[in-house]
């Protein structure tokens, strides 16, 4: 299955964390869409805001469903961004399948969430759980991209 990683890359573990991720979605066999290794994001003091979205935009075009890294106390406006085109696609095209979120950053998940806090947005979330769930752990999510993947097998859409 082909999937957009999305997640923020501003720092060293934020890019070791997807990188390992990617690894082992690439094991089980799935084609991933990763911008931190495209070129136009080896080097973001040259890159333009053109060029950017339009290789980030054709990557979201390409995936059957996104991967998100929310490991953050609130997701960066890039992310936002990509949540957003995709959850849109979902809507206008049956070959999307959703999205997944995984936040294992424990301040987020310590909290009740009626009470203002750690945590990610609530639109945000909200549109993450529409089309989608938000997992604490890399095992759970695979877990449900798996039973996502038999079914779109199943459907006759792949």
């Amino acid at each position: 299955m082909r999937l957009y990683i999305a997640g923020p890359l501003f720092s060293p573990y934020h890019r070791a964390n997807i990188a390992s991720n990617v690894q082992r979605l690439r094991e089980l066999g799935h084609e991933c869409f990763v911008p931190q290794e495209k070129e136009h994001n080896s080097d973001v003091s040259t890159s333009l805001p053109a060029q950017v979205f339009g290789v980030d935009l054709a990557g979201l075009l390409w995936a059957d469903a996104m991967i998100l890294h929310l490991d953050d106390p609130d997701v960066s406006s890039g992310v936002a961004c990509e949540i957003g085109i995709f959850y849109e696609l979902i809507k206008q095209n049956p070959k999307k399948i959703g999205i997944l979120g995984l936040l294992q950053d424990e301040r987020s998940w310590w909290r009740d969430k009626n009470q203002v806090g750690e945590c990610l947005n609530f639109f945000t979330m909200g549109c993450i759980e529409k089309v989608g769930a938000i997992y604490d752990n890399l095992d759970d999510l695979l877990e449900h991209f798996t039973r996502w993947q038999k079914e779109f097998e199943n459907s006759g859409l792949s």
